[in-house]
């Protein structure tokens, strides 16, 4: 892999852990629906990251998981067994993506209603875990 690309996957979990760290604050200030978005966007680059760091041509979506599940077998087998659960949080979050930001605009429900504590919670906790597999998997394959 050329030190290029590898920046730039680099680069995509780096702004992924920002965003981490962002939610963790707007989770303080209770900005729960900032949370949800801020953890979307985290896991997308998280996703987007390991996909390009396999070579993987992946589509211009929020939601990456079914490419995953679509090239599970170049994955090792440590991370190949959370794929699955990878996707459903790809899906899950990226579903919210527009409510977070815009609420329920045919109800004229704002964001910020839409979410609360338990919510932002999760995110963040899936955001993690997300976060920490596919850093785990670019720092360990570029060990090889």
């Amino acid at each position: 892999m050329s030190e290029r690309k590898l920046h730039f996957v680099r680069s995509y979990l780096v702004d992924a852990g920002r965003r981490i760290e962002l939610a963790e604050i707007c989770l303080e200030r209770r900005y729960f629906h900032l949370v949800v978005r801020l953890c979307q966007e985290a896991i997308e680059l998280c996703l987007k990251a390991v996909l390009r760091f396999l070579g993987i041509e992946y589509p211009r979506a929020h939601d990456v998981g079914y490419v995953l599940r679509q090239y599970r077998n170049l994955f090792p087998e440590w991370f190949r067994v959370h794929v699955d659960e990878l996707a459903r949080i790809s899906r899950d979050l990226a579903h919210n993506r527009g409510p977070a930001m815009y609420g329920d605009e045919e109800a004229e429900i704002p964001p910020e209603e839409l979410y609360d504590e338990v919510d932002a919670r999760e995110a963040i906790k899936r955001a993690k875990f997300v976060y920490e597999l596919c850093s785990k998997l670019v720092e360990s394959e570029c060990g090889r």
